[in-house]
């Protein structure tokens, strides 16, 4: 049929569908966004099938890349720091034309990894060059735990700032920033790249010098954050372009209050906790309206009569909670007698929900924690508390008074966005991790970005003991002691990781009731973190922790402590994601250190509880039915991140289309 064929004519709510499609398109083609529809998963399953076949021939090149690399390394042994700078000079005009993996940009990488040994006394090994290569190339790059993705960032970063980029940086969290930006400082001051540094104290009016560094380290949450704010002073207009346009042409006032100039090039450490696990939740730049107490109590009184299956029904697997129909008839009548905004129907039935959602999906412990008597939430995927951030729609304010606690104001919002769509918005992206593989579909889809893993620098001498699975938590904390018992009396340390607090409270208690004298973090008990983290690799040491040990920290061993076996591992359970448990278990054996790590699980565990299936829990005998219910925990996952991104674009294109800001 051809385009010009008339339609059927439609009549009611049904005649508006078709124009509600073209408003759709056009606001997407209007805010220059791409539909996620069912290209996002053929992208995905594609990228899956074609990766075997296609990174054997990628690492390949980078090899003998990295080969060229390191004997220009080697060939400059014995030459002047001034000497290798002038050189690196000379070249440095040339680079701005030259692809990453030709001759000068080559030359010019040998020539930044001799400046390396000769200010940080840090020799890059082959696996870093090529992780280096593979980041200026735009690629996603895995590295084993321990094989140096710090320095490897500094390498790229050097490449492309030299070759005319700004550069981010991006981590995990602040303490990452201000460590890698302390340890390279004077790497890039020697290459002549100046560097800059944003961490969460430094007020948001005074970091644009550091944004007009060369080189910037920042976590995410400080960057997006700061584009947001632009985004709001610039009334929602999109784009690095606009950013730097802005800059140049806007009115001094308003110039003066923008932070960033643009989404230069990013390369984000530790990615898939960035990209991936951050993306289920969205930004949100809030002000805080009057608090009022007696809504929160009242909407807690309303629902408090309401019974589950009757009334409500409640989904763990999603965390969703939806009245019935005799539940809202009970609010309605409820509701005559408050009177007041109770009985308008939709507040009065979205409060109980929130009072609902605050009774069945909210743990304190687990999900929060109360500090200094405030309600602190906690990154249920690194264990540690999450600053400034509170729940959104009355949330916040209803768990506060179900704990006792002053009650703070509504939030009301004046811009949003996910990460997913920030991170979309760079020129240029790369990343690394040590954990990808699992997600490389959705990293392709969702950003572009191909995964290439790459070999360790040193052959991996961590043992892998057999699972254990027992029959109930009680049993299995026991084990866990008896067995952390055992190690440590080997003059082995020994690494103990929970998903929750709770878990960590529990199983630190039966170690005290064996006679052992742990060392406990967690986000309850986070102030004395990086003296945790030291002392954790001494000999006979049983230190627990929850994910907060996970990323980007190095527990060193002495030679006493290698020769008895090094460090072990043991994951008290599975996490809703496999990569957070390989980063887990990842802590042991680094660099060609020995170490061993070992998964004991029970039968009523969390995730096993919640995301297990009834055949599921039949084939808990044996290791199966736990990677079945893990599987349906990351499918959950990423079907909900989905959903967070097409409506965050669906939202988008509405509001640029009517002229909106974010």
């Amino acid at each position: 049929m051809s385009d010009a064929a008339t339609p059927p004519q439609l009549s009611g709510r049904a005649a508006q569908v078709p124009r509600l499609r073209e408003l759709r398109q056009m606001a997407q083609a209007e805010s220059g966004v791409r539909p996620v529809d069912w290209r996002y998963h053929l992208t995905a399953m594609s990228e899956t099938a074609i990766a075997p076949l296609r990174d054997p021939l990628s690492r390949m090149r980078l090899r003998l890349a990295a080969a060229r690399v390191m004997r220009i390394v080697r060939r400059t042994q014995g030459r002047s720091l001034e000497d290798l700078q002038a050189e690196l000079e000379r070249i440095r005009p040339r680079l701005r034309r030259d692809r990453v993996m030709r001759r000068h940009s080559l030359r010019a990488l040998g020539l930044i990894a001799a400046i390396c040994r000769e200010v940080q006394g840090l020799t890059p090994f082959r696996t870093q060059v090529m992780g280096a290569l593979a980041i200026c190339s735009g690629r996603l790059v895995e590295m084993e735990t321990g094989s140096g993705k710090t320095l490897t960032a500094a390498l790229a970063a050097g490449l492309a700032g030299l070759s005319g980029e700004d550069v981010h940086v991006v981590t995990a969290n602040d303490y990452l920033a201000e460590r890698d930006h302390a340890l390279f400082a004077d790497f890039f001051a020697a290459l002549g790249l100046s560097t800059g540094l944003i961490v969460h104290h430094v007020p948001p009016q005074t970091r644009a010098p550091a944004y007009r560094a060369r080189v910037l380290y920042a976590s995410n949450k400080d960057i997006a954050f700061d584009y947001l704010r632009n985004r709001i002073t610039l009334g929602g207009a999109q784009g690095s372009v606009r950013l730097s346009l802005e800059t140049v042409h806007a009115a001094q006032a308003r110039a003066a209050s923008l932070t960033m100039n643009g989404l230069p090039f990013a390369i984000v450490d530790e990615a898939d906790s960035v990209l991936i696990d951050e993306c289920r939740t969205p930004l949100i730049i809030s002000e805080t309206a009057e608090a009022d107490p007696d809504w929160a109590h009242q909407a807690i009184a309303l629902a408090e009569p309401l019974k589950e299956g009757r009334d409500y029904t409640v989904d763990d697997q999603r965390r969703v909670l939806d009245l019935t129909p005799r539940g809202e008839a009970r609010l309605a009548d409820a509701g005559e007698e408050l009177g007041g905004i109770w009985r308008n129907s939709v507040r009065r039935n979205h409060a109980a929900v929130q009072a609902l959602s605050a009774r069945h999906l909210f743990v304190r412990d687990e999900h929060y924690i109360l500090r200094d008597g405030k309600v602190a939430l906690i990154d249920e995927f690194t264990g540690r508390v999450a600053e400034d951030r509170a729940l959104g729609d009355g949330l916040q304010q209803i768990v506060e008074a179900r704990e006792g606690v002053e009650v703070t104001g509504r939030r009301v919002t004046r811009g949003r966005m996910t990460y997913q769509r920030f991170f979309r918005r760079y020129r240029k992206l790369a990343g690394m991790t040590g954990t990808a593989k699992e997600v490389a579909g959705e990293f392709r889809a969702v950003y572009g970005l191909r995964v290439l893993a790459l070999p360790p620098p040193k052959r991996s001498r961590r043992k892998y003991l057999r699972p254990r699975i027992f029959k109930d938590q009680e049993r299995k904390w026991q084990a866990v002691a008896k067995r952390a018992g055992q190690i440590a009396g080997q003059g082995r340390p020994v690494l103990l990781a929970t998903r929750t607090i709770r878990a960590s409270t529990e199983l630190d208690r039966h170690l005290r009731e064996a006679g052992l004298e742990p060392a406990l973090l967690n986000a309850a008990q986070d102030a004395d973190e990086a003296e945790v983290i030291a002392q954790a690799g001494q000999a006979g040491r049983i230190t627990l922790a929850t994910n907060m040990a996970g990323r980007g920290v190095d527990i060193m061993l002495d030679e006493t402590v290698r020769q008895a076996g090094g460090l072990h591992v043991i994951l008290t359970e599975v996490n809703e994601a496999g990569r957070i448990d390989r980063q887990v278990l990842g802590r042991c054996a680094r660099q060609g250190d020995p170490g061993s790590c070992e998964i004991m699980v029970a039968r009523d565990d969390g995730i096993i509880d919640k995301f297990g299936s009834r055949r599921t829990r039949s084939m808990l005998g044996d290791w199966r039915g736990v990677g079945k219910a893990q599987k349906r925990a990351e499918r959950l996952m990423a079907r909900a991140r989905l959903d967070l991104l097409r409506f965050d674009l669906q939202r988008d294109g509405f509001l640029g289309f009517l002229g909106g800001s974010e």
